[in-house]
C-alpha cells in the first residue's frame, strides 16, 4: 500500500504538470521532458553517489584511471552508432509515405534500400569493433585491479592481515575486481547507447507529433522511478547477501587452509554442515531480495505495456484523422517499441549497479585503507647495521586495548646473543614484532645503532633483519625457490652453502628432485624440523645484521632441535642474535637472558647469574626439569 501511494503521488504530480502540454506550446513539452528526465537521472546519480562509500566513481577512477579513456571513446562511438541506427527507420518511413502517395519509382526505391543496407553494414562494423574493444577493456581492467589489489595488500601492515579472514579477503578481491570490470562492459555497452537512444527517440517523436513525445515523456520517468525505488528498497537484503556470502567463502578457505587438522580430528561432516548453514543463510537473503524486487517491478511492466499500446493506439487514431502519415505510424511504432524496451535495459543496468556496488565498495575500502606503519618524513637509508638494539621506556598496546608492554628498558650490544624467556603472553613476541617494525611502538622508543627505529626506511631496515619463527611459512614451490625467497639474486651455490650451514643439505638431497622438489602447500611434504632448517637457510642466505629466532625449536624432536641449535649458535658472536626460547636448557650459552612477565622485564643476566640469584628464572628451570622427569 505504501508503495502504491508513493507511485500515485508521483504520477499525479507528473500528470498535473503534463496537462500544460495541451496548451499547444511545444516548448513546454520539451521543458517537461527535460525536467522529468533530469529529475530521474539526478535521482539515479544521487543514489549512486550516496552509497556507503562517498565518491564512488571518484574512487573507481582513482584505482583505474584508464577507465576514463574508455568512457570517452564509448560515448563518442555510442553517439555515432545510435545516430546511424535511426537512419534505416527514417528511410523506411519515407518509403512507406511515398508508396502510399504513389510517388516512388523503382530507381528511387533501390536508392533507399541501398541506404538502409549501407546503414546496417556500418552498424555491423561499428558494433564488431566496439564490442571487441570493450570486451578487451573489461579483461584488461580486471587484470589491473587484481594486480593493484595484491600490491595494496602487500603494502599494508601486519595488523591488517591479522584482523581479517584470508578466504574472505580473497573473495572480496576476486568478486570486487570482477564486478568492477563487468561494470565497465555494462556502462560502455548498455548505459551509454541506451541513454543516447532515449534522447534521440524523444527528439524524433517530438518532431513527428508533439503529443506522442509528451506521452513518452510522461511514462519514461515514472518507469525509471519505479526501477530505482525498487533497487533502493532491496539494498539491505543485497548488502546482507554479499556479506554472508563472503563469510561463507571465508569459512570454505579456512577449512581448506587447515585441512590436516580437519582430517586428523574427523571433522569433515561438522565443517560441511557449518558451511551448508552459511550458504543457506546467504541464499535466504538472496531469495528475499528477489521476491521483493519482482513484487514491485510487475508495476513497471504494466506501465511499459500501457505506454507501448497507448502510444501506438493514439498514433493509429491520428492516421485515421489524417494528422499523421502511414510512414510516420511505422516510424512511431519502431521508435516506441525500441525505446520502451530500452527502459528494461536502463532498469537492468541500475539494478546491476546497485548489486555491484556492495562488492565494489568493499574492494574500495581495501584501497582506502591506510598503512599504520609507514616511512616517516625524512627517513634515512640503511645498507649496513652494527646491530646495537636499545629499548628505552618502551610501551605498546594493540589498538585501543590495554598495554601489553610496560617500561621496557633493554640494551643489546652488537654481535651479542640475547635470550627472551617467560610465560606465554608475557610480551616476548610483541617485542619481536616491534623490532621487525610490523607495528610502531606506542610509548618510549627503540633505538637501532643509536637512532630511533622509525628514522630508517622500513624496506631497507627489514632487509638487515632476518627472523625464524615457530610457525614457518613455506610456499608451494621448490626447496630452492623457498630458500631463494630471502635473496632472489643469490646463486644455486649460495643456496647450497646456506643449506649446509643450516644442516638442511643432507635431507634435501634425499628427495627425488633434490633442491627442485616441490614441497606442497604450506610445505606439507616436509616435517616440522625440515621446515625450520629451510627457514634458517633462508635467513642465512639473506645475510642480515640482526637475527631473530622466535621459539624456533619449541615443537621439535630432540634430533631436529640439536641440528637447529648448532645452526643458531654457529651464528653467535658474528651477528646480533635475539632468541625467544621455550626450552630453557637451550639458552645456556646466551650472553644475556631477559626474563619477562606480564609485559615487564623482571630479571636479566647470564645463565649462571640468574641461577645463583634463585629468582624467577631459577624457578622456571626447576619447574621445567620436574616436568621433563615426569614425562
Amino acid at each position: 500500500m505504501q508503495i502504491g501511494r508513493k507511485l500515485a503521488d508521483y504520477f499525479s504530480k507528473e500528470l498535473e504538470t503534463g496537462v500544460q502540454i495541451y496548451d499547444g506550446h511545444m516548448v513546454r513539452v520539451v521543458t517537461f521532458f527535460v525536467g522529468t528526465l533530469f529529475h530521474t537521472f539526478i535521482y539515479f546519480y544521487k543514489t549512486i553517489h550516496n552509497m556507503k562509500e562517498a565518491g564512488f566513481f571518484t574512487n573507481v577512477f582513482r584505482i583505474v584511471p584508464e577507465f576514463k579513456r574508455g568512457l570517452k571513446i564509448s560515448i563518442g562511438v555510442g553517439i555515432l552508432y545510435e545516430i546511424i541506427k535511426f537512419i534505416p527507420v527514417i528511410i523506411i518511413k519515407v518509403i512507406v509515405d511515398e508508396l502510399v502517395a504513389g510517388q516512388s519509382d523503382a530507381t528511387r526505391l533501390m536508392y533507399f534500400i541501398g541506404g538502409v543496407f549501407l546503414a546496417y553494414v556500418a552498424l555491423t562494423v561499428i558494433e564488431y569493433f566496439a564490442k571487441r574493444k570493450q570486451l578487451g577493456w573489461m579483461y584488461y581492467y580486471d587484470s589491473l585491479i587484481l594486480k593493484r589489489a595484491k600490491k595494496k595488500l602487500l603494502q599494508l601492515h601486519l595488523a591488517y592481515h591479522e584482523s581479517f579472514n584470508t578466504g574472505a579477503q580473497v573473495s572480496k578481491i576476486s568478486k570486487g575486481s570482477f564486478k568492477l570490470a563487468d561494470l565497465s562492459w555494462f556502462i560502455f555497452h548498455e548505459f551509454i547507447p541506451t541513454t543516447i537512444q532515449l534522447v534521440l527517440t524523444f527528439i524524433l517523436l517530438l518532431y513527428e507529433q508533439w503529443i506522442l513525445g509528451a506521452i513518452f515523456a510522461l511514462f519514461l520517468p515514472i518507469i525509471a522511478y519505479i526501477t530505482m525505488y525498487t533497487s533502493k528498497e532491496v539494498q539491505p537484503y543485497r548488502r546482507l547477501y554479499h556479506e554472508r556470502r563472503d563469510d561463507a567463502i571465508g569459512e570454505l578457505g579456512e577449512s581448506l587452509f587447515n585441512i590436516s587438522t580437519v582430517k586428523d580430528y574427523v571433522q569433515e561432516k561438522k565443517q560441511f554442515h557449518k558451511f551448508e548453514r552459511m550458504v543457506a543463510d546467504y541464499l535466504h537473503h538472496a531469495d528475499k531480495r528477489t521476491r521483493y524486487s519482482f513484487e514491485i517491478l510487475k508495476w513497471r511492466d504494466v506501465l511499459i505495456t500501457i505506454g507501448r499500446g497507448g502510444t501506438l493506439g493514439i498514433a493509429a487514431y491520428m492516421v485515421l484523422q489524417g494528422t499523421l502519415s502511414a510512414g510516420s505510424l511505422v516510424l512511431v511504432y519502431a521508435l516506441t517499441e525500441r525505446a520502451f524496451l530500452s527502459t528494461y535495459r536502463i532498469g537492468r543496468l541500475y539494478s546491476y549497479l546497485e548489486d555491484a556496488a556492495e562488492p565494489i565498495e568493499r574492494l574500495l575500502q581495501l584501497f582506502a585503507t591506510k598503512a599504520m606503519v609507514k616511512d616517516k618524513a625524512g627517513a634515512k637509508s640503511v645498507t649496513k647495521l652494527k646491530g646495537k638494539i636499545e629499548f628505552v621506556q618502551g610501551q605498546f598496546a594493540y589498538g585501543d586495548s590495554k598495554p601489553v608492554l610496560h617500561d621496557i628498558n633493554l640494551s643489546v650490544k652488537p654481535k651479542q646473543v640475547v635470550a627472551l624467556v617467560g610465560r606465554s603472553g608475557s610480551g616476548k613476541s610483541t617485542m619481536v614484532k616491534l623490532l621487525l617494525r610490523n607495528y610502531d611502538i606506542t610509548g618510549g622508543d627503540i633505538l637501532i645503532d643509536g637512532h630511533p627505529i622509525s628514522k630508517y626506511k622500513i624496506k631497507e631496515y627489514k632487509k638487515r633483519v632476518a627472523v625464524v619463527s615457530q610457525n614457518v611459512e613455506i610456499f608451494n614451490r621448490s626447496v630452492l625457490d623457498n630458500i631463494l625467497f630471502a635473496n632472489p639474486k643469490a646463486t644455486r651455490k649460495d643456496v647450497i652453502t646456506a643449506a649446509k650451514k643450516a644442516h638442511a643439505h643432507e635431507f634435501i638431497l634425499e628427495f627425488d628432485d633434490g633442491y627442485d622438489t616441490i614441497v606442497g602447500e604450506k610445505g606439507i611434504r616436509l616435517s616440522g624440523g625440515q621446515k625450520q632448517r629451510i627457514s634458517i637457510a633462508r635467513a642465512l642466505l639473506k645475510n642480515p645484521d640482526i637475527y631473530i629466532f622466535d621459539e624456533a625449536t619449541s615443537s621439535l624432536d630432540s634430533e631436529s632441535e640439536q641440528y637447529i641449535q648448532k645452526s643458531i649458535f654457529a651464528i653467535a658472536g658474528k651477528k646480533t642474535t635475539i632468541i625467544i626460547a621455550h626450552r630453557l636448557s637451550t639458552i645456556k650459552h646466551a650472553d644475556v637472558i631477559v626474563v619477562m612477565d606480564k609485559g615487564r622485564i623482571i630479571e636479566q643476566g647470564s645463565y649462571r647469574e640468574l641461577i645463583k640469584k634463585k629468582g624467577a628464572f631459577a624457578r622456571m628451570i626447576r619447574l621445567q626439569k620436574i616436568s621433563e622427569i615426569r614425562d
